[in-house]
């Protein structure tokens, strides 16, 4: 899955940007419906990856689901809204960064 880990990537660079930037009050109004369209897109994106069973994609898919109901609901409840939002981002890049690496394989005399 491809475009929907594109979306959730940009929804986390998005709300980690307002987090950062915006005062708090202010940016629950950007990451809280920023966290809404993650739920729905990471469910999209976990039913995606249970179909042609890939298991790192779909523990990314369903760590994100729990990730975006964080950042949806964070401000309410008293969570910094910054770590959920950069958790987010990570979360679509660590399937392809694995299977990066395992196709590259360890350098010599890296990690040995």
């Amino acid at each position: 899955m491809r475009w929907p880990r594109i979306v959730l990537a940009a929804l986390g660079a998005a709300a980690t940007a307002a987090a950062v930037t915006i005062q708090e009050p202010q940016a629950f109004s950007i990451t809280g419906p920023a966290g809404i369209v993650a739920i729905v897109v990471a469910a999209g994106c976990l039913a995606a990856d249970a179909a042609p069973y890939r298991p790192v994609h779909a523990a990314a898919a369903a760590a994100s689901i729990a990730d975006a109901v964080l950042l949806a609901v964070g401000g309410q409840v008293g969570v910094p809204v910054a770590a959920p939002a950069a958790l987010l981002l990570l979360l679509q890049v660590a399937p392809a960064a694995r299977e990066r690496w395992l196709r590259r394989g360890p350098r010599p005399g890296f990690g040995s």
